[in-house]
């Protein structure tokens, strides 16, 4: 048992009233709108449920913005005020910490992160942080990128542990922003291929809007998902089945004009944000990735789980450790991964070619082979039961520390 005699009366009070309740938890992250790290979280809460018996479990949301994903009636949602600013996120999230007083806060995503790291040495919870994209390269393209780096530099080695969604991600924060190795553990995302099924099997109003061969493009119209580039590449290749960008986003105007000006109105579709996308994917003849970054990259593994032949760029971190590959200057686009179509950052005139090359109905057959059998390699027991293992662990670390046996 620790020794907390030394420790102000106060405190001692603190410490005997947490011992007596059941532990309570807490996961955090900026909203619940339409991207692939509140997705995940949204698929990984499912995964737990049942999981805390006795335990009060709740699921803070930084901003009250529109919920779009499927969250388990389980948990508790508690929705802040925090408008997408730190300040006023702060305030916020510490008024509901000191209020709630948990054991452990679970967060995703960079402000999230950074506050429950902060916080944590007040309310003196165990602060668990997942990064889900390769943090240098995600900042790379911010303005304020220079902050945002500091911030992430002084703030992340000092949560309790760090998940990272993949090898590169883990490496990145240990070699550019001093996250202890010891406190980083690689987890990736949960795919259920047998529920991604059965949502594919799902009705869909848009599905009968859309013409019978389409590629698709999924993800937040930002920057870093670079559709400019599969634009460019689209055009360039021009090939007989249509182009589907499912999501929405700030760059969305921008999108719409370039797709005016190379002249592929009526041949490149954008519906917007779609809470199930699965019924779309599982039709399409590819699915297409330019993304500039990548943390673990969710909607690959998903098209793949549901046989969907998979184009992507090898951007750090994710694609080429899924397709099984690295794409080289010069080298024939199908001999650069196992899996898929890889092909480097930025190159329009590959992408244009990796279109071309799955123009052939029997190349695009062989590929969605490939494709389901890799996807089988990223199932649901393993990965929720190593959250299971650094949530058990961070609970019994704190309970010793304030003299629990």
């Amino acid at each position: 048992m620790s020794d907390v005699s030394n420790y102000p009366a106060q405190t001692r009070r603190e410490f005997a009233t947490a011992a007596r309740r059941a532990p309570r938890i807490a996961f955090v992250i900026n909203s619940m709108e339409g991207g692939g790290a509140e997705r995940a979280m949204a698929n990984l809460l499912h995964h737990l449920e049942g999981r805390f018996p006795g335990m009060p479990v709740d699921l803070v949301l930084l901003d009250d913005l529109p919920i779009v994903q499927d969250i388990p009636a389980w948990i508790r949602v508690v929705t802040l005020d925090g408008r997408g600013k730190m300040l006023r996120s702060a305030r916020a999230l510490g008024r509901y910490l000191l209020r709630t007083k948990p054991d452990l806060c679970l967060s995703y995503l960079a402000r999230a992160n950074t506050l429950n790291v902060v916080f944590s040495a007040l309310t003196r919870h165990r602060a668990i942080i997942s990064e889900r994209v390769q943090t240098t390269s995600h900042l790379s393209t911010s303005r304020a990128g220079a902050i945002y780096r500091y911030i992430t530099r002084i703030t992340y080695p000092r949560a309790f542990r760090v998940i990272a969604v993949s090898d590169g991600v883990a490496d990145d924060l240990i070699n550019h922003f001093d996250v202890p190795r010891t406190k980083t553990r690689v987890i990736g995302n949960p795919i259920d291929a047998a529920a991604l099924a059965d949502k594919a099997r799902a009705p869909s109003e848009l599905l009968a809007t859309l013409p019978e061969r389409y590629l698709l493009g999924v993800g937040r119209m930002v920057v870093n998902k670079n559709f400019e580039m599969l634009l460019d590449g689209y055009a360039r290749a021009n090939p007989s089945a249509d182009l589907v960008i499912l999501g929405d986003g700030p760059d969305r105007p921008k999108l719409e004009a370039q797709i005016k000006a190379l002249g592929l109105s009526g041949r490149v579709h954008l519906p917007g944000f779609v809470p199930n996308p699965y019924p779309i994917m599982a039709r399409a003849e590819a699915l297409v990735s330019c993304s500039n970054a990548e943390g673990f990259p969710n909607t690959i593994i998903e098209a793949m789980a549901l046989a969907t032949p998979v184009i992507a760029t090898d951007c750090p971190s994710g694609p080429a450790m899924v397709l099984r590959g690295k794409a080289l200057k010069g080298a024939p686009i199908e001999s650069n991964a196992r899996d898929g179509l890889l092909i480097r950052m930025g190159a329009r005139e590959e992408l244009g070619r990796a279109l071309t090359i799955f123009e052939d109905p029997d190349i695009r057959h062989d590929y969605a082979s490939r494709a389901r059998s890799r996807a089988a390699a990223f199932g649901v027991e393993a990965v929720v039961r190593e959250y299971l293992d650094i949530i058990e662990d961070s609970l019994r670390s704190r309970a010793a520390n304030m003299g629990v046996k």
